[in-house]
């Protein structure tokens, strides 16, 4: 849907941070010294990876699960233990067809509340849609100087890693732009800025790694939300049924590995699971 004109006037008039975009921000001009970009470097990198690993050891504990108990329930034995004991209700990822992406994949989730036609809108050379992800969130003004040195594509993905991992900062920020592929930068020929410390070979290996990384954190972060609801129906689901002594005694006899799923499952409850899906 293209914006119109007399929409994207409204949207600026209403939007505090498009407000404030007209002014004549500059940049500022303290240089990010080398250690505290590395140390900002590091510390999300890590919180990048740290939830990647999480995410995906719950997606493989739900497709576990899942892939068990469709082996299970055609056992007709099975299915009327579940009917004698009020269990036949099972939680609807366990008995719907799997989808092509596998058990925990959806689409949709990266919608933007504007598409544009020919061209990004911008306000103030800041892409209308990275300020419509920062309109409820205290975003320092002296970050929309930093976004306006990438394409409009690029300040959209800053942004929603900034907010997914809760660090809207300028100091992340930074470090973010400062590791933009020349290609995605507003002026590709500019001089790029160097860090006490830090070599050119390191600084383009940095942002090698960063880009492939932050693209498993979105993707991840993407479909966590749907993962983390299907694990807490099944756990819920399956601590019912690992308290009920003939089932459990049924499936030692006839599906040993399926019970080992399932244990594990609840040991990965105990784990502690459920942590707050990131904004995306």
């Amino acid at each position: 849907m293209k914006t119109t004109k007399a929409e994207l006037r409204r949207f600026v008039e209403n939007n505090r941070h498009a407000i404030r975009l007209t002014d004549d921000l500059q940049g500022p001009m303290n240089p990010l010294r080398g250690p505290a970009f590395l140390r900002t470097y590091k510390r999300e990198f890590d919180r990048m990876l740290d939830f990647i690993r999480d995410a995906d050891e719950a997606r493989h504990q739900l497709e576990s699960v899942v892939n068990a108990t469709r082996q299970l329930l055609p056992n007709a034995a099975f299915r009327a233990l579940l009917q004698a004991h009020d269990l036949v209700t099972l939680p609807s990822i366990l008995t719907q067809d799997p989808p092509s992406g596998g058990p925990n994949s959806h689409s949709g989730e990266q919608r933007s509340t504007f598409s544009f036609a020919a061209e990004p809108q911008l306000v103030g050379g800041v892409c209308l849609e990275a300020l419509d992800l920062l309109n409820d969130f205290g975003a320092p003004l002296k970050i929309f100087p930093l976004l306006r040195e990438v394409m409009p594509g690029r300040q959209v993905e800053i942004v929603r890693l900034m907010l997914a991992s809760d660090r809207v900062q300028f100091r992340v920020a930074r470090v973010l732009i400062a590791l933009t592929p020349r290609s995605r930068l507003t002026d590709p020929s500019a001089r790029r800025k160097q860090y006490e410390g830090i070599s050119p070979s390191q600084l383009a290996a940095m942002e090698v790694d960063l880009a492939k990384v932050s693209h498993e954190y979105l993707s991840a972060a993407g479909t966590y939300g749907a993962t983390l609801l299907n694990l807490i129906a099944v756990t819920g689901y399956f601590d019912r049924v690992l308290n009920n002594p003939t089932l459990v005694r049924f499936m030692a006899r006839n599906f040993a590995r399926q019970l080992e799923v399932y244990q594990k499952l609840l040991d990965f409850r105990e784990s502690g699971f459920q942590k707050r899906a990131p904004t995306v």
